[in-house]
Formats: structure tokens, sequence, C-alpha cells
């Protein structure tokens, strides 16, 4: 199946797009986070508009910059659309003399609107551009050559009409009617090989600032591309061709708001800051060493923290169970890259307040999740193993790093709780409800049940919940198994990461990189070098087009699952497990210091001295 979607985006801007060129859902046109300013653009060159009628190929180069070709009557055109913190920019270039006129539909909305009665903008004639004022926000179009014709148009569409006839997901999109608000248009005459550029922007732009965007658009564009081939270099296996992990790594950027520092969960369906959807690929950071990030990231949540927990979304009212552990667990981790004595101090000032929670939230040696508190949020829950397990492992580090003994004493009570939930040849999704899910998986992936357990719980995982596009949220064998269903049947490329961390942590590779594979094979299914949120157990891709956790955590099973590498600063050391097989090449940044380390077979060679053991190497830091 060959895509028919991509997603531009930098720092919260993006752009959602068919790669015909159609804007063919309410969710196509150019956004801020979860605000939306513009529903399309169009190009008359002549009397043909450039559509689906005459495209002929789309070029995704990285996530900031992508290239179509039409064929007109008279010849060939290009467009190409740079990205960058607050505008797109679209250049268009045909191979003949022709006048041309862009029509812009503005639509200022927020994310959950849809059609407003009586909606009207201010529109005002600016430097180099026109701005359209709605409930004192605008949106901007600028433009360098021609001249701007007002000849306002008030009407509506149904644009998610195109995408359920062309077999994009009808997910939070069955056609709804959208307001249409055409300004005008603009109108030049290009020469044969001359460019015509237009800036859509949320932000207002000087001159100064259009004429850089303009002329460095392909620099700009080329300097993105290497920094992305640069940072895949320091993730060398034989395990991961490095197209996939660039891919990767671009999402990575993709999905970040560095400026707010904040992750989107999904575009363009989810373009809120998902806490647990973050905290699950917040490891990947680590791994890229992007540790100030990090940093700034955990002690913005730190400050949301309070006796309830911390939300799913920000500023949210949901406070699910599960958040503020992944917070822990990623606050510890990012204490194990750095020693970095001020996270230190952050969660020790907040330690109080998350026990009492915690022990609010106990309930016979169980943490007492119940209806929509868990990543299964359209299902109701109660005493849930995943909850058990985040937990376990967060308490678990919490009295390593401070030696609480009432977390070690909650912690130990959590492992023997999910111990009791084991069922002879797996474990049950819930204290109280024999069902055979996925979710066993984060018990592994955390470490947080018996050793002997685990060769059993894997031969389950993978007889009964491995198909052939991913892994299975709920066995195929169980009562509950429903092909359509969003969480109690569909594939979720989470967890067949997840099952692929576990496979190579627990020696089996074969099984890692067969999940490795198919994961690849995701990898662009209905978004441009993407993978879906969810996958029916027929292969066919569902849900959003462009889901962050469904990639975004490479780097990190590369690094720690795979080569096994996995840093203990504050006991100045490195620990690499012996791999059997494995090949690859990493770069730690450790402050100003860079570490490289050369695994092969069993075997490893680094610019730090190291001590051999039986199970793996120490670097000396």
């Amino acid at each position: 199946m060959e895509s028919i979607v991509h997603v531009l985006s930098k720092n919260g801007t993006f752009l959602f797009r068919f790669n015909n060129g159609e804007f063919g859902s309410k969710w196509c046109g150019v956004w801020k986070a979860n605000r939306k300013y513009f529903d399309y653009f169009a190009f008359k060159l002549g009397d043909e508009f450039l559509s689906e009628a005459n495209f002929k190929e789309f070029s995704f180069y990285n996530s900031q910059f992508s290239v179509l070709t039409f064929k007109t009557k008279k010849g060939e055109v290009t467009e190409s659309v740079k990205c960058y913190d607050d505008c797109i920019l679209v250049s268009i270039t045909p191979s003949y003399d022709t006048s041309i006129n862009a029509e812009i539909g503005i639509n200022i909305r927020d994310r959950n609107e849809n059609y407003q009665k009586g909606k009207r903008y201010e529109l005002y004639n600016i430097k180099n551009g026109i701005r359209a004022n709605f409930n004192g926000d605008s949106a901007f179009v600028y433009f360098l050559k021609g001249e701007f014709i007002k000849d306002e148009y008030y009407g509506v569409h149904s644009p998610g009409l195109y995408s359920l006839k062309n077999g994009i997901t009808h997910y939070l999109d069955s056609g709804e009617v959208q307001n249409k608000y055409v300004p005008g248009y603009t109108s030049a005459d290009i020469k044969t090989g001359e460019t015509y550029d237009i800036i859509l922007s949320s932000k207002e732009l000087d001159f100064d600032t259009l004429y850089k965007l303009i002329k460095n658009k392909i620099k700009h564009a080329e300097e993105y591309g290497e920094i992305i081939k640069v940072d895949s270099r320091k993730f060398e296996t034989n395990v991961i061709e490095n197209s996939f992990v660039m891919d990767a790594i671009d999402s990575i950027y993709s999905y970040t708001n560095f400026n707010k520092k904040e992750i989107y969960a999904g575009l363009p369906y989810f373009n809120e800051f998902w806490l647990r959807d973050a905290l699950i690929i917040l490891p990947s950071f680590l791994s890229m060493g992007n540790n100030s990030f990090v940093k700034e990231f955990i002690s913005k949540l730190a400050g949301e923290i309070n006796e309830r927990g911390l939300p799913n979304i920000m500023n949210g009212n949901l406070y699910p169970k599960d958040v503020l552990g992944l917070f822990l667990i990623d606050s510890f981790e990012y204490y194990q890259y750095t020693a970095d004595k001020e996270i230190f101090d952050i969660i020790l000032k907040n330690k109080e307040i998350i026990l009492g929670t915690v022990n609010k939230w106990l309930d016979n040696g169980f943490i007492h999740d119940k209806g929509r508190e868990t990543w299964m949020d359209s299902l109701d829950r109660e005493y849930s193993i995943e909850i058990q397990a985040i937990w376990a492992k967060a308490l678990n580090e919490m009295y390593k790093l401070y030696k609480d003994k009432e977390a070690e004493e909650i912690s130990k009570l959590l492992k023997k709780s999910i111990n009791s939930m084991f069922m002879g040849s797996y474990f049950k999704d819930q204290k109280d409800l024999d069902i055979n899910s996925a979710n066993q998986l984060f018990a592994l992936y955390f470490d947080v049940i018996d050793s002997e357990k685990i060769p059993i719980i894997i031969k389950n995982l993978e007889e009964n919940m491995l198909s052939e596009s991913g892994v299975l949220s709920v066995s195929k064998n169980d009562k509950t198994f429903d092909f359509r269903s969003y969480q109690n049947g569909s594939i979720w490329p989470i967890l067949t990461q997840i099952f692929a961390a576990v496979a190579f942590q627990n020696g089996r590779d074969d099984l890692g990189e067969k999940l490795i594979s198919i994961l690849k094979k995701n990898d662009g299914l209905q978004c441009s070098s993407r993978i879906n949120e969810i996958i029916q157990p027929d292969g066919t891709p569902k849900g959003c087009p462009s889901q962050a956790w469904s990639i975004c955590l490479i780097p990190f099973i590369i690094e720690r699952h795979i080569l096994g590498i996995k840093p203990d600063i504050p006991n100045g050391e490195v620990n690499v497990m012996k791999r059997a097989n494995i090949k690859g090449k990493k770069t730690l940044k450790m402050g100003d210091n860079l570490i490289e380390i050369a695994i092969d077979n069993g075997s490893i060679k680094s610019n730090y001295s190291y001590t051999e053991l039986s199970d793996r190497f120490i670097l000396e830091i």
C-alpha cells in the first residue's frame, strides 16, 4: 500500500495534506499546535488549477520539506513546501511563462470546532500581504510578487467527504461541514523558471524575515536533512536499517515543540500535549544526547504535580494512574544519564506528595485504577496490570535513589501482587478479570516479574498476540477479542516496539529482528515516513495516520535493548551488556564529553577504559 498523506511540521506548526496535493479532510491545512489557521491553498496557472487531475509525483524529503510535481496542459510545474516555526512557505516554479493566481482558504478555529454560524473576518492590507482577524487571532498571507485582489467569499464545504471516498480513516472526521472564507486571490505574471512564493503564517513577519525565509529555504531544508543523517549515524547496528532510524529521528523532531518543551501525541488528530505519550518516548531524547531538553521537560512537568498526580493532557482534568509513575521513571533515567543534582532535588521536593498519592490509591496490595485511567482509555478497566508494573518500577527506582523504605515496601508489595496475577502461561489483564492481553508486556518491559516466568510470557505473546502486522492488543484466542475494536483487538505499533525491546533484552534476537522488520513494514503505510496509531489485524492502517509513540521509541530501543548500553553516571560508569550476534556503534554525549562505543559479537572498543565482567563491560567515566 502506497502512503497517501503526509505531515510537515516544526515546533508546533504543521501542514497535513494528501500526497496528490488535495486538502480532503477537516484536519488538512495549516495548524499551530491545536489551532487551525488555513484550510487550503490552491494555485491557478493560466486557466488550469494545480490539482489531483494533473498531479504527477510527490517527494517527501523530511518533515520540513516536500515537493509535488504537476503536469499541466502547457508543461511541468513544481510546488515545494518548507515548514518553519510559525509559517509554511509554498513555492511554485512553472516550466513556462504564465499568469498565476493563489486562492487561500482561511479558517481560524480550535481543534474541536466545526461549522460556526455567522462567522466573519476583518480583512486588512498589510505590507507584502494581508491579515485576516477573527476573535483576536490573525492569519497572515505574504507574497513579494504581484498584487492582492480583494474578492471576499463566505461559504461552507465538507473536505472530509474526499477522505472518506479515498480510503483515509473516517476517525474523527465524518465529512462535517466547515466554514469557508476566501478573502480574494493574489495575482502575478511569472517567467519560465521563475518562482512564485506565498507564506502562510500564524504570526506577523517583517520584510527581512520573509526575504531570508524565501532565499534560504533550500539551505534550511538541507541543513535539517543533514542533522537527521548525523544523528542517525550515532545508532549504527546490524539489526535496523539506517533509513528507518532516520525516519524515527525525523519523527521525534517533528512531534516536538522545542520552544514550549512539549511533545504532541500525533498529527493531525492528536495535536495536543499528551503527557503519557510524551513520557513513553522521552528516553529516546536521552539516547539522542538531548539531555537539556529532557531536563527542561521534566522541570516543566514537576510544576504540575499535585495530590491527584499528573494530568494526561497538559491543563486537562483527567488524572490517569500511570502518568505520574512514568514521569518518575523518566526522571530517574535522566539522573542516570547526567547525575544532575537539580533534578534529584526536584523529585525529592515532591517525594512526600507522591508517596501520599500512591498510598491513597493502594487497595489490598494493588494500585486501584478504575474506569478509563490507563492508556486503554476506551475501556472500563480496574486494577490493571500495566499500572501495577509502572508503579512497581517507579517506586523501586525511588528507593534506589533516595533509600526510601516506604517506596521499597510498596514496590515489593506491587511486585508480589503482579506475580499473583500469573495464570500458568500468561498474566491476566486485571486483578479480577481474566483476559490475556498485551498489557503484560509492561511487566516485562519494566522488569517487575519473577525471572522464571519471562520466557513463558514471551512465548504466550509470540503465539497468541503476534501477527504479520504487529502485536494485537488482546490475544486472538481470548473471548474478548474483537477484530474491529480500537483497544480489544487492534494492533498497536507502540506494543510492537515494546515487545521488540523485551525480546532483545532477553536474548531473543530472532524475535526482536522480526518485530523490527514488521515496524519497518508499517512505516509509510498511510502517511509518508510515519506509522499509524493502530493497524487492523488484516494489516489495514487506521486511527491517527502519524502517531508519535508508534515510531519514536526506536533510538532508545537501539541503545538500551539492542546494544545493551546503560549509563550510570552518578557512579561514574557506563554499562555495556555482552551481546552475541550484535554489531553496532553508538556515540554517547555526557556533558561536554563524547563516549564512542563499538560493539562486535560480545566484544567492545571504546575511547574510554573499561573492565570486563562475565556478562558486561563497565566503562569508567
